[in-house]
């Protein structure tokens, strides 16, 4: 709910001040390759970002790399559909498949953030070299972003490190907290640290650092075809601002795919240097048609076809223990006979 009012907001400001009859226009004049061009980006994007994950997940255990990726795709379409419930969609069902424990899952989308934040860290150092006199709003987004790494690693150090800070803080929430409660989240949290292994290994953070920014970049690329599109060929530092600002929109609830939040950050992002806003919004549209949407229909189609497989995993297990079943009947009576001739 809340999700659905943010979106309206920031789409009533997006949409603010523009003639719909000219959005309507930018929109007919769209350049149809550019725009097809889009979806590739995204299907790039998200098979890195699968690759990524199992770097991340290596140490923890070895997950097949398509299971990853259609849970990526499942994960998308629901936070597409409900914002931020993906990441529980998919710990949970790498965690039923790989018989990993889902806190370390979730650790490890933990430290998925880690990394795209960082990346939004060194993007945005990127743009004060290439241009110091940046949109307030956006030097705003970037040092978020700055502070959500902070506090991200911070939090990992506080869990992993031993201190005394910790110790003592562990003691007061012991004599507040139930102990069945506490034991059960206990080992809930041993599993959970399992998830930040990767962290612990300077080779993995490099490579998993450069898949990032490897990753991301398709993503800055289907802003500037989105722009480019809609009759406007961006600068690189233009498509990271509007980029940066929708990573940072994306930390809030959301609407379904997105709306709103899209169309806000391509507004606020090239208004630096267009006085129309008719084009960005045009953009906007194109990189909710031509990314979002096609997510939500694969990420339905991933549901559906991992659906039929864990219905045909059960019916295998309902066999086999109806077949195990079956043979110790067939054992008991044929002892039967042997105790009563006894």
């Amino acid at each position: 709910m809340y999700g659905i009012v943010i979106g309206c907001l920031f789409f009533w400001f997006s949409l603010r001040g523009i003639d719909i009859h000219s959005v309507l226009e930018s929109l007919r004049a769209v350049e149809l390759m550019p725009a097809m061009l889009v979806l590739p980006a995204g299907v790039l994007f998200m098979l890195i970002k699968a690759w990524r994950w199992a770097v991340i997940l290596g140490p923890v255990a070895r997950v097949e790399l398509p299971l990853l990726h259609s849970a990526v795709y499942m994960g998308t379409a629901a936070n597409l559909s409900i914002a931020h419930s993906g990441e529980l969609l998919r710990a949970m069902l790498i965690g039923r498949r790989s018989h990993i424990a889902t806190t370390a899952v979730l650790a490890s989308i933990g430290v998925e953030r880690i990394f795209d934040f960082m990346v939004v860290v060194a993007l945005f150092g990127v743009l004060l070299i290439i241009d110091p006199q940046l949109p307030e709003y956006v030097a705003v987004a970037g040092f978020i972003a700055l502070l959500m790494v902070g506090a991200g690693l911070l939090t990992i150090v506080v869990l992993s490190v031993p201190s005394k800070v910790r110790y003592h803080l562990r003691l007061l929430v012991i004599s507040l907290l139930p102990e069945k409660f506490l034991e059960l989240n206990k080992n809930q949290l041993k599993r959970g640290l399992v998830g930040f292994s990767a962290l612990s290994n300077p080779s993995i953070v490099v490579n998993v650092f450069l898949l990032s920014v490897l990753q991301w970049g398709c993503i800055v690329s289907a802003i500037w075809l989105c722009a480019y599109s809609a009759g406007y060929a961006l600068t690189i530092s233009m498509a990271i601002s509007v980029w940066v600002l929708m990573v940072i929109g994306l930390t809030l609830p959301s609407s379904p795919a997105q709306l709103g939040t899209t169309q806000l950050a391509f507004t606020l992002g090239l208004s630096m240097a267009l006085n129309e806003t008719q084009i960005p919004f045009a953009a906007s549209v194109v990189y909710t048609v031509c990314l979002n949407l096609p997510y939500m229909l694969i990420g339905m189609i991933c549901w559906i076809k991992v659906g039929k497989i864990d219905r045909r995993i059960a019916s295998k297990k309902r066999s086999a223990e109806i077949e195990r079943r079956g043979k110790k009947v067939q054992q008991d009576s044929l002892t039967v006979p042997v105790e009563e001739k006894s």
